[in-house]
């Protein structure tokens, strides 16, 4: 039983640090060689956790063997478009300039409820509206609406805003002071102190959330969950 803990352990800690040599992208948009590494790490890493007598080094080899096909694979993907057509395919167009590309659609077994549900979740109604329909290698689809019915911007109104975007940082987490955060923003603990005490509170401890942005607008949240903003 105590090897089989550690062995969870030890898997676990190795196809996290795997999956993280992969990149950050969210399922979903995985490329078709990313989704078969995955799912064989997967499979590879439950192998020495069901069966105590299977070497756990074998499965570190399989799935190191794994990463680094990946890795070289998505760097000559990077480098060149012929091995980045082979692998991860190109673009497919379904709808351009008011024609709809039937072959392709069925190529791809995207049938018209398909397009036209992906068309009303991105805003648009009408096909009239579309100027292009594409699934993208991931299998996302875009759908780029003509430019009468994009949204309304300040640049389209020649208005000029106010001041530039502004990004919060967490400042503390659960009682937990992020530094980092602090430093990025050009704060230090000094003046977070002084923050703390112009609001009457005693120790970081107190707080649930406290977020700031490099203009000093801050937003506190105590662990009774009352919200005080500055």
């Amino acid at each position: 039983m105590l090897v089989i803990f550690i062995r969870t352990i030890l898997i676990y800690f190795f196809v996290i640090f795997s999956l993280r040599m992969l990149g950050k992208r969210q399922i979903g948009e995985l490329e078709p060689s990313e989704l078969v590494v995955t799912i064989i790490i997967s499979e590879v890493a439950s192998l020495p956790i069901q069966d105590p007598n299977q070497p756990m080094i074998t499965g570190i080899i399989v799935i190191s063997l794994l990463l680094i096909l990946e890795i070289l694979l998505s760097f000559g993907a990077y480098k060149s478009p012929v091995i980045r057509k082979i692998f991860y395919g190109v673009p497919s167009v379904f709808y351009e300039k008011g024609k709809l590309n039937q072959k392709e659609m069925e190529k791809q077994r995207f049938n018209l409820n398909d397009l036209m549900s992906t068309m009303r979740n991105t805003g648009s109604t009408n096909l009239s509206e579309v100027e292009y329909i594409i699934m993208e290698t991931n299998g996302n689809v875009s759908v780029i609406p003509k430019t009468q019915h994009q949204p309304i911007t300040l640049s389209h109104l020649n208005i000029a805003p106010d001041s530039a975007v502004l990004v919060s940082y967490i400042i503390i987490e659960n009682g937990k002071i992020n530094l980092h955060n602090l430093k990025r923003l050009g704060y230090n603990e000094n003046w977070l102190d002084k923050q703390l005490k112009a609001r009457k509170i005693k120790n970081p401890r107190q707080i649930f959330c406290m977020t700031a942005d490099s203009s000093g607008e801050i937003i506190i949240i105590k662990k009774s969950c009352k919200e005080t903003s500055k």
